[in-house]
């Protein structure tokens, strides 16, 4: 009887637990062969290949993004989108023999001959210099809800 029970109760509350796509977790690469921290508060990022955006389980899709899509994702004022809410994001690179990191708030991002050029808030601790093997790994919530206009390219 207490099998039953539970697998009664587990049976409720699969069937009435929310999976919407607002609850899809998004994570975008940017990855280049250098990049160029020209002060406090400013990454420039050449683009050569497209960002990569992907989820998590159970939703486990994928995208690409150009550099004019992936830079609009700042330029709505849409609850939770990353203009009114900065994401989160890891930035590393090679020195010499030895991976570093740095967590930054991306406040801005623009698109412009071939470079994203990203606005980080000042208090990131970056050293301003060139930057080797880079990769910038931006984490978002909600992002399907707020920019589906991509949707049509997920697999």
């Amino acid at each position: 009887m207490k099998k039953l029970l539970l697998l009664s109760v587990f049976l409720i509350f699969a069937c009435t637990s929310d999976t919407k796509k607002s609850d899809e977790s998004w994570l975008f690469v940017h990855t280049a062969k250098n990049a160029q921290v020209t002060n406090n508060t400013t990454i420039i990022m050449p683009l050569t290949r497209d960002i990569f955006a992907f989820t998590d389980r159970p939703y486990r899709k994928h995208l690409y993004l150009n550099g004019k899509q992936y830079a609009s994702l700042w330029s709505t004022d849409e609850t939770n989108s990353f203009k009114t809410d900065p994401p989160n994001a890891v930035l590393t690179w090679v020195d010499k023999d030895e991976v570093k990191e740095i967590e930054v708030i991306i406040t801005n991002t623009s698109f412009n001959e071939g470079n994203l050029t990203y606005s980080i808030k000042e208090n990131s601790g970056i050293v301003v210099n060139k930057i080797e093997n880079v990769s910038l790994f931006v984490d978002f919530q909600n992002w399907h809800q707020v920019f589906g206009g991509f949707g049509n390219k997920m697999t």
